[in-house]
């Protein structure tokens, strides 16, 4: 933690008095790099000293005062936003709506996110214009924060424009629509990003900014067992290189995979046996793990070792080899990676009839990994792109 500005060291301090009156300091003279650098910190603070930090800055506003805090909402942190929005709250009244709603329209990006986070609970229509005009922002915490509140007002013009991007060819709008469905909060909209989940290629992403909004605990009251194990299988997929391994924790993971472990199908069984080899990785390769807290840190090693405990059914995974081209394509890794020579036979069905060049790709490194014979001619008579071609021929 490096704090700039003694009123903000002294704000921190364990003296309560001494912290009370930094607080008032910061607010009668608006000391802007004072609050800059809080929020810059916010993220290195214990919980229990940044909640002190908030109480005394409330305590210390007033109308006087209060002025300050649209300067301070220059510089946004989620963690220091509720300081921010209770201030605001607690003096609402019409001419503060009317100054919140003049910096939703001319304020910065930071500056319009505290003002679409007070509208969520200040429902006055007239922000409505410039809520619909941000929720698809290229700024994530300003259009989150637009399509969470025009959620609350059910406005229905914001959320039909994201389904109609829904059939954009462009993945990142498509990628932006999505977004902006999970945060507008609606259960009904769920089946759609599920959807989107299994077929983006943005699949992962789409999964884990749903999972900050519902951790799986959640998502277990609105959506099938197949529709989670869609987002489990994504997840998975992406640790630990593209998904910090503090979702662990965050997203519930453990109370998911304790859930899927016995699960008697193909899916689940070839997603436990994705997640057993990559927390196996994760947790001997301290590359991986060296900048976790204690928490996080603990939360990797117990789904670990609950992994270690769950025995596999191999021959069941074999037949995710017919599902969608993601999930055989998955299996196939899957299979490569347990050195399963018993599902030699189902490859090779594949192979046979399968028209896809990058499961024909997919089933040649099997063969080639696992130590069996596939007709290359086959292969080669079934790719007509090129490259497909050259990748297909490279294993033999």
């Amino acid at each position: 933690m490096n704090l700039t500005t003694q009123n903000a060291k002294n704000l921190i301090s364990k003296d309560d008095k001494l912290s009370k009156t930094a607080a008032q300091i910061i607010l009668d003279k608006c000391d802007i790099a004072s609050f800059q650098t809080l929020c810059e910190n916010a993220g290195y603070m214990f919980d229990f000293i940044l909640e002190k930090v908030i109480k005394n800055l409330l305590i210390a506003t007033n109308e006087n005062n209060l002025n300050s805090t649209f300067k301070f909402a220059k510089f946004y942190n989620p963690q220091t936003e509720e300081y921010i929005l209770k201030s605001w709250l607690k003096f609402a009244n019409e001419d503060l709506t009317d100054e919140i709603l003049e910096l939703l329209e001319t304020g910065t990006d930071e500056q319009k996110i505290y003002a679409a986070k007070y509208f969520e609970k200040i429902n006055d229509p007239l922000c409505l214009d410039c809520l619909k005009k941000y929720a698809l922002s290229d700024n994530e915490d300003l259009a989150a924060a637009c399509a969470k509140t025009l959620g609350v007002f059910n406005e229905q013009e914001s959320r039909n424009k994201a389904l109609e991007l829904l059939n954009n060819n462009d993945d990142f709008k498509k990628f932006s629509a999505i977004n902006f469905l999970i945060n507008y909060d609606k259960t009904d909209d769920l089946k759609i990003i599920i959807n989107e989940i299994e077929n983006s290629p943005l699949g992962a992403s789409i999964a884990q900014s749903l999972l900050y909004k519902y951790d799986f605990t959640k998502l277990s009251n609105y959506l099938s067992k197949e529709d989670i194990l869609k987002v489990l299988d994504e997840i998975i997929s992406a640790y630990p290189e593209d998904i910090g391994l503090e979702t662990v924790l965050d997203f519930n993971l453990i109370e998911a995979i304790e859930k899927f472990a016995k699960e008697q199908n193909s899916f689940a069984q070839r997603i436990i046996a994705d997640a057993k080899n990559v927390f196996n990785l994760v947790c001997s390769e301290n590359i991986y793990t060296y900048d976790l807290n204690r928490d996080y840190l603990k939360a990797v090693k117990e789904l670990d070792c609950a992994l270690k405990n769950y025995n596999l059914d191999t021959d069941l995974i074999a037949n995710e080899l017919f599902e969608t081209q993601k999930r055989a394509q998955r299996a196939i890794n899957t299979i490569i990676n347990l050195n399963s020579k018993n599902a030699e036979n189902k490859i090779v069905e594949l192979y046979k009839t399968t028209q896809d060049p990058l499961l024909l790709c997919e089933c040649a490194r099997a063969a080639k990994s696992l130590g069996f014979n596939i007709d290359v001619e086959t292969g080669i008579n079934k790719i007509k792109d090129s490259n497909a071609q050259e990748l297909f021929k490279s294993y033999f």
